[in-house]
């Protein structure tokens, strides 16, 4: 049974909640959620295209309500009443003391101006049961929608998208706004569905908080800034920098010498008290003249200026020292670089962030991470985490590779890419909201590693500052976007907004 309908079947069959009540809380909620991000500001022109199910129900409310509001509206109806029923059907009645244009679609060529001249086109078609193909009169609606410059906003998915799997549909709406019922519909999380989404807002329609526990199947969830609450993340007056967080980071080779200041900076500007960086001893001054507040610690090195198995006594103190580790920016492929990757893993007690060239070391052998003594999370990206599953050419990792893996190797699994997730060795898989493709920059990954060690050094206990490390790294992306847009952003740039995204916390605890 499709996650939607099981969810609808619950809160109406078993809980006793009529479904059109749920259609007037859904259609309230598009309009509240329209008002909300200014759409309504200036009085639009706003048409309805409402399909015969219950999509085209929640229309006929989003009509009645933006009516109320003032605001010029119509509908264009796929089909005349007579092949209405149930709920639809009985908001579609609702209408008819209200002074709002229905028409039946006719494939006319004032509807076909009426579409392409609107300012917003509200979406309300076909919903998340489809499957096979779009037939007519969906077809040219869908293609007429996406021909107007109007702003289109989806209810629920966009018509074309299907919930559950994320396949698309051609054609399929492209929506600049999608307001999903009672939570987010998980295949619009990805591509390709993620891209004909536009921002994905889940809203609260009155569904039973236990909804989703009957569901068949795993259930996604997607994090917002609502779950890292400010007092969740605070800081006593009498904090000192031992007890704010001490962050241990293994990295650089030569060449690289950047990943390493990278991840040390990510840390710094996440608010850890102290950061130490082993380096090899040649690569050392570098690495003091471009962060002062690291501490550099100077280690043996090999031939090629990566770090020497000499060094594993050093590390291992510095891990002792530490609240929290990272192993593996720019970290380089020697041979005895890549036997230390292994002592580390196997051997140090502090929580584990292993990532880039670490991961290397660890493909080679996955059994490692089982014999890790405590809490690790692995930081791959597409091409790292094929190689430590075994995939190759063209494939592309999926949450469900993610999720294997973590409960398999008992670590958490941050999965890079377009939207990052976390999988957890209990099987929850968090998908983050914030982000955007100028983020596909070299390095960005290495701050990543510093904000998570950062975070967790300083909330070693909290079950969510994984997730919230996460969600900050992109959140500090994004409020770049405006100024450095999607080319010129670098990763620097992403160290340097960390302090405005972190603002809020960090506050003496309430």
């Amino acid at each position: 049974m499709a996650a939607n309908r099981a969810v609808d079947e619950y809160a109406i069959k078993t809980c006793g909640i009529p479904g059109r009540q749920l259609m007037q809380n859904a259609g309230e909620a598009v309009t509240g959620q329209m008002h909300q991000k200014g759409y309504l500001s200036n009085s639009p022109d706003v048409i309805i295209l409402a399909g015969h199910g219950n999509n085209g129900g929640d229309g006929f409310v989003i009509a009645a309500s933006l009516l109320k509001a003032g605001i010029s509206v119509s509908i264009i109806n796929t089909t005349d009443s007579d092949s209405l029923k149930g709920d639809a059907l009985y908001h579609f009645q609702k209408l008819a003391d209200l002074d709002i244009d229905v028409e039946t679609w006719s494939n006319s060529a004032s509807q076909h101006k009426q579409i392409l001249e609107s300012d917003i086109i509200v979406d309300a078609l076909l919903g998340t049961g489809i499957e096979g193909e779009i037939r007519a009169p969906y077809d040219t609606l869908i293609s007429l929608a996406n021909q107007s410059l109007a702003k289109c906003i989806a209810v629920d998915v966009p018509s074309g998208v299907t919930g559950d799997h994320g396949k698309v549909l051609e054609p399929c709406i492209h929506a600049e706004l999608t307001v999903s019922m009672g939570f987010g519909k998980q295949g619009c999380l990805f591509e390709p569905a993620r891209s004909f989404s536009g921002t994905v807002v889940p809203v609260d329609i009155g569904f039973p908080e236990d909804s989703l526990e009957h569901i068949d199947g795993q259930v996604l969830h997607q994090n917002d800034g609502f779950d890292y609450p400010e007092s969740k993340f605070s800081r006593f007056s009498h904090a000192h920098k031992y007890s704010a967080g001490k962050v241990f980071i293994i990295a650089g080779s030569q060449g690289f010498t950047g990943a390493a200041l990278l991840a040390s900076k990510g840390a710094l500007r996440s608010g850890a008290g102290l950061v130490r960086l082993a380096i090899p001893e040649s690569l050392g001054p570098i690495a003091e003249s471009i962060s002062m507040e690291t501490v550099v610690d100077y280690v043996a090195e090999t031939g090629e200026h990566g770090i020497a198995l000499a060094a594993i006594t050093d590390l291992q103190r510095g891990c002792e020292w530490a609240d929290c580790v990272v192993i593996g920016p720019g970290l380089g492929r020697d041979p005895e670089t890549l036997q230390i990757v292994k002592a580390i893993v196997e051997g140090t007690t502090k929580p584990l962030v292993i990532d880039a060239d670490a991961l290397f070391a660890v493909s080679q052998d996955p059994g490692m991470l089982l014999k890790r003594p405590t809490a690790t999370i692995i930081t791959p990206h597409a091409g790292e985490f094929k190689r430590l599953i075994s995939k190759g050419g063209d494939y592309k990792p999926t949450w469900q590779d993610a999720s294997k893996f973590a409960k398999d190797h008992a670590v958490s699994v941050l999965l890079k890419g377009a939207p990052s997730l976390i999988a957890s060795p209990a099987c929850d898989v968090l998908v983050n909201s914030t982000g955007y493709a100028g983020m596909a920059t070299a390095g960005s990954g290495d701050v990543l590693s510093g904000v998570i060690a950062s975070l967790w050094a300083q909330w070693l206990d909290d079950p969510d500052v994984l997730g919230f490390a996460m969600y900050i790294h992109g959140k500090a992306a994004d409020l770049n976007r405006t100024q450095k847009g999607v080319l010129g952003l670098i990763a620097s740039d992403i160290i340097e907004a960390l302090p405005l995204a972190l603002k809020e916390y960090g506050g003496l605890p309430r």
